[in-house]
């Protein structure tokens, strides 16, 4: 499970920093530090082109933790992440993972909400060496990202508004004690 987290993972952690030097970049990284701040967010990644698409993992971040879960109906997991962690991890990622040859805008409307889109590079953490060329869909009103398209084959969506802990939750395992 914690294995596809990555997808989730770099949508919190996929803004670059440091080295970034203009505008767009900027725009980029703060739009997806925004997404920390928020009281509930909710995060699909989904692989596969329109009309044979596969839920991969499925997110819902509230302010004190992170449910997730795979494949979209399995059974939802608590991961322990505040959203004052969240955003320390991204803000940690800005260095590690700087977007560079950032593009636009393009406008564009995503779901009736008039959205700017925007393309970078980033180094790929998955692929020693290699780098990734990912685009975001900025809502224009308030400046959130809606998608991110990871590839040419995965992307997230991505909804703000008031969510609730999901159910059914899995257990957490207990340990046992050893002799």
């Amino acid at each position: 499970m914690y294995m596809r987290l990555p997808c989730i993972v770099f949508l919190l952690l996929m803004d670059g920093g440091g080295a970034h030097a203009t505008p767009v970049c900027d725009t980029i990284i703060k739009a997806m530090l925004a997404v920390a701040d928020q009281p509930g967010v909710r995060q699909r990644t989904l692989q596969g082109s329109a009309g044979a698409e596969t839920v991969m993992t499925e997110a819902i971040s509230l302010r004190e933790a992170m449910y997730v879960r795979e494949y979209g109906d399995g059974p939802w997991r608590t991961v322990p992440m505040t959203s004052a962690r969240r955003r320390d991890l991204a803000e940690s990622a800005l260095k590690q993972f700087p977007p560079s040859n950032c593009k636009g805008p393009t406008a564009d409307t995503r779901h009736g909400v008039q959205v700017d889109r925007y393309t970078f590079t980033q180094t790929n953490p998955l692929s020693p060496g290699g780098t990734s060329t990912s685009e975001v869909w900025i809502g224009r009103a308030d400046g959130l990202p809606r998608r991110v398209v990871l590839g040419d084959d995965s992307y997230q969506t991505i909804e703000y508004g008031d969510y609730a802990v999901p159910s059914p939750l899995m257990q957490p395992r207990r340990r046992s004690a050893q002799p």
